[in-house]
């Protein structure tokens, strides 16, 4: 289950946090360790579908299954893995039409469903994603 790809990560704190309450559940035997022979085979069906993947939003579904997978097998919150992933697969277009401008575009957390507000100032001027200078300079 606990899986490294060659594919650039999108999901990274949220998949490494499901990860981790995988990892525990197997310490705290509430989900029992597969035979080496059951792991083997699913490690293989994963890899055997990552070397298919051939567009961004193809690794962007790839990584949410997999997220929902092991959320699937936890107690971890609920979360709306097909949000996200529409989510992303939105941010990546915007990275692709413009790399130094994509991060001037803004997102509905699928948590919440807050809009998170626009910049005062184009992030390619500023440089700077810290959250003091976002909360004191950058909202419209």
């Amino acid at each position: 289950m606990l899986c490294i790809w060659a594919c650039r990560i999108s999901f990274t704190f949220t998949l490494f946090d499901a990860q981790a309450w995988w990892a525990r559940d197997i310490i705290l035997q509430r989900i029992k360790l597969p035979s080496a022979i059951d792991m083997s085979k699913h490690s293989t069906k994963w890899q055997e579908r990552e070397s298919t993947l051939k567009t961004d939003e193809d690794k962007i579904w790839f990584q949410g299954d997999y997220l929902r997978e092991l959320i699937n097998q936890t107690d971890y919150p609920p979360l709306d893995t097909e949000a996200i992933n529409r989510l992303f697969i939105e941010w990546e277009h915007h990275k692709h039409k413009d790399i130094m401008g994509y991060r001037d575009n803004r997102y509905q957390s699928v948590i919440t469903g807050t809009q998170a507000p626009l910049l005062k100032t184009p992030w390619s001027e500023t440089m700077d994603d810290s959250m003091e200078v976002f909360l004191n300079n950058h909202c419209r």
